[in-house]
């Protein structure tokens, strides 16, 4: 809680070095291999206070989790609507891939799944729009960790559903299957970036309990 301070380095400060880093997918993130070696930093430089810097970190969880989530179900929503059009348009043995069972059985799946995940999405906002900061802090945090798990296990879901219903076409970076190529290669940096979905599911479920006790819950 106590010894961590948060600061700005400008680029041009001697002893900084910044250099690219070419990852899986979200080529757009900007990911960077930082060196910090003897800089000097000014006072002016330091946000907020100096050994307060965790509580800050802490603060902006729930923001970065809750567009995490909001990415993630609305790339869950463009491989539902590729895999949607795809299977209407597409013919094989005589009739569309839509008049499969099987196929009828991944889209619903991946639509099941979406508009749960969005509902509970909506939830969230609501009460994060009506209560105060204080009382989102307390009661939100367990249910928007949960929701980032859920949310990251949906789009990989549906990124596996719409590849294995456009097949080979879907391992293309161009055509009709670039979206889905690339969204699938998205997958792990909306998994892993704001806590993995293992320390999401515990965190959750902790906070949970910890909420529970705090209203004299009967467990």
């Amino acid at each position: 809680m106590n010894g961590i301070s948060l600061f700005i380095l400008e680029k041009n400060m001697p002893g900084l070095d910044v250099r690219p880093i070419v990852c899986q997918g979200n080529a757009c993130a900007g990911t960077a291999y930082v060196t910090i070696e003897n800089v000097q930093i000014p006072i002016k430089n330091v946000i907020g206070k100096v050994n307060q810097g965790f509580k800050a970190i802490m603060f902006n969880f729930n923001h970065e989790r809750l567009g995490i989530i909001i990415t993630s179900i609305r790339s869950s929503r463009m491989c539902y609507e590729v895999a949607m059009k795809y299977a209407n348009k597409r013919k094989a043995f005589g009739a569309t891939l839509f008049e499969r069972g099987v196929i009828r059985n991944k889209l619903a799946h991946m639509a099941r799944q979406i508009e749960a995940s969005y509902s509970w999405l909506e939830s969230i906002v609501y009460q994060l729009s009506v209560m105060s900061h204080q009382e989102a802090a307390l009661k939100l945090g367990g249910p928007i960790a949960l929701l980032k798990a859920q949310s990251t296990v949906t789009f990989e879901y549906c990124a596996r559903e719409a590849s294995q219903i456009l097949g080979g076409i879907s391992y293309t970076k161009g055509g009709v299957g670039e979206w889905v190529e690339r969204l699938y290669r998205d997958v792990r940096s909306m998994a892993i970036p704001g806590g993995s979905e293992e320390i999401m599911l515990d965190l959750g479920i902790r906070q949970i309990q910890k909420l529970s006790k705090a209203m004299d819950a009967k467990l």
